[in-house]
């Protein structure tokens, strides 16, 4: 296996992490990186959100990076006397240019941003639908184009790291799920029809195994710097929901029959299965959530 950086370059003490994007899966790592006594750092454009990271014990940084300012070192920057080791983008794609985000906060860092490990959070949305005749499977090597604006977003920051010289990994999550994110619960308890395709193929990724994943991926050698991360069981979606139905002793999930012009758009689009076989050629995961089924099960204190 060709290494792209050398494990005795990295530093083996406690480590200085920034997080862009401390939600549902950025407070999951910087907790997990405040156990292991790493001192964590989260850029927030809230003070309120600033209040509320401190509360549990991350030092936040009230800033925009998507402002032109941000570029420029402040008086009150004193977090860049000790730059990061690690950068984690974790922002929604819905967000602006995540492209002059990335460029805004590598100015901010100048030369310390040579020293630093970025981890990028982008999404299979950015592959281009397999063609009728070919594998559903994709993975790395697989064509890219992106139809939702988020996508575009997520691509373009993808391609602003690749053209740097910064140290960097980009990883594409499937969909992520875990407590207090379960699609579309509210409308199978109320025996609502759902405009999706039962007989899609649906590819997810527990948030406490993305987790482990991004733990692992800052701090091991680089191998490759882009990896497709899912549990690498893709379920058709009409066994998935039918899981969650058995879960809640409720009847088995409707679907629409007719469905409005931007379903059935992509009722056509996004079917296919996230391959995760780089990932864990490279790395050493062992997956607490292997499958839906195992995940599912483990929140059903969320179906009660």
């Amino acid at each position: 296996m060709s290494l792209l950086s050398n494990p005795s370059d990295r530093k083996t003490d406690h480590k200085i992490r920034l997080i862009l994007g401390c939600g549902y899966v950025g407070e999951r790592i910087a907790k997990r990186w405040l156990e292991a006594g790493d001192r964590v750092l989260a850029l927030s454009r809230s003070p309120e959100r600033a209040a509320a990271l401190a509360a549990i014990g991350i030092e936040p940084i009230v800033r925009n990076w998507l402002d032109p300012l941000m570029s420029e070192p402040m008086q009150q920057d004193t977090w860049l006397q000790s730059p990061p080791d690690t950068v984690l983008v974790s922002v929604s794609h819905a967000a602006p240019s995540h492209a002059r985000g990335l460029s805004n906060l590598a100015c901010c860092l100048k030369d310390a941003v040579r020293k630093t490990r970025w981890i990028y959070l982008s999404t299979t949305g950015v592959f281009a639908d397999p063609a009728p005749e070919s594998s559903l499977w994709v993975d790395e090597s697989s064509p890219t184009l992106p139809a939702r604006p988020g996508s575009v977003n997520a691509l373009e920051a993808e391609r602003w790291l690749e053209d740097s010289d910064l140290e960097h990994v980009i990883l594409r999550p499937a969909g992520i799920y875990g407590p207090g994110r379960i699609p579309n619960v509210q409308a199978i308890r109320e025996s609502q029809s759902m405009p999706v395709d039962p007989e899609s193929y649906l590819n997810l990724i527990h948030v406490e195994d993305l987790s482990q994943i991004i733990a692992t991926v800052s701090d091991r050698p680089i191998a490759h710097r882009l990896y497709c991360v899912s549990d690498g069981k893709s379920i058709v979606r009409r066994e998935y929901y039918a899981f969650i139905a058995h879960l809640l002793n409720l009847p088995e999930p409707k679907y629409s029959d007719t469905l409005t012009p931007q379903y059935q758009r992509r009722r056509n689009q996004g079917n296919k299965r996230v391959s995760n076989r780089r990932l864990l050629n490279d790395h050493p995961i062992a997956f607490r959530y292997p499958d839906y089924r195992s995940g599912l099960s483990s929140m059903l204190e969320e179906f009660s």
